[in-house]
């Protein structure tokens, strides 16, 4: 079975979409630059490149009272990372979500097992999305970063109510108002050092919005790990 689903469908490059000859191998290694990798230095809040290294926060991250402690991001929104999502969360091409959970791994896992959270905890979906999709995405890849680090995931203390309005249409101060009392957990938290993993990290007010609740339940300390950050660019 795995042999015709291999020919009927065969794997194919996140980046270029090729044929991939090899199905152990994610990415051609040609293609891997096409992905605009974050390095060092990183903002400590946001994960994303600092201009200034003397410090180890952004000035966007200064002038705001963050409700989570640190935040780790793997890549910039750029147009090659931007098709690979698509694929990978509305056509269903999960091979694409094993890639980005690997190169997670790889890039910054050691940077989270520093940071020693008790738990990975995926940002919820509506049942909407869910049964358009098929999955949670970020579900998805919480699971395979979690299993490579030995972290446990917990899908079962946040909740997502019915979305007001689609965060993808909305401004900054919208986004933030639309996730007013978006999110829920659990009363009786079980943990206090949470990571919460999603996908794409913009304005974050996604990410806050969670924080906003784990911490009003009982968590302490709560950081995230996304795949990509960043507003669409070209870089």
């Amino acid at each position: 079975m795995g042999k015709i689903l291999s020919f009927l469908y065969p794997p194919r490059c996140p980046a270029c979409r090729d044929i991939m000859e090899d199905d152990e191998i994610y990415i051609h290694p040609e293609c891997r630059g096409k992905f605009s990798l974050i390095t060092e230095p990183r903002c400590f809040k946001c994960g994303r490149t600092l201009q200034d290294e003397d410090g180890d926060i952004c000035p966007e991250c200064r002038k705001k009272r963050h409700s989570y402690e640190y935040g780790l991001a793997l890549y910039r929104y750029n147009e090659t990372a931007q098709a690979a999502m698509i694929d990978y969360k509305s056509n269903g091409i999960r091979r694409n979500g094993n890639f980005f959970a690997s190169e997670a791994v790889r890039e910054l896992g050691r940077l989270l097992k520093r940071l020693d959270p008790e738990v990975l905890v995926p940002v919820p979906i509506t049942e909407k999305r869910y049964h358009e999709r098929g999955f949670n995405q970020s579900e998805y890849l919480a699971e395979r970063i979690g299993a490579a680090l030995n972290i446990p995931v917990d899908n079962e203390i946040l909740f997502r109510e019915k979305s007001k309005k689609d965060q993808k249409k909305l401004s900054g101060v919208e986004r933030v108002k639309n996730t007013e009392n978006l999110f829920s957990s659990v009363d009786d938290m079980p943990y206090k050092r949470i990571c919460i993993v999603d996908d794409i990290f913009t304005t974050g007010s996604t990410i806050e919005g969670c924080t906003r609740v784990l911490k009003e339940n009982g968590a302490i300390e709560v950081g995230f790990l996304v795949i990509f950050s960043g507003i669409m660019s070209n870089n």
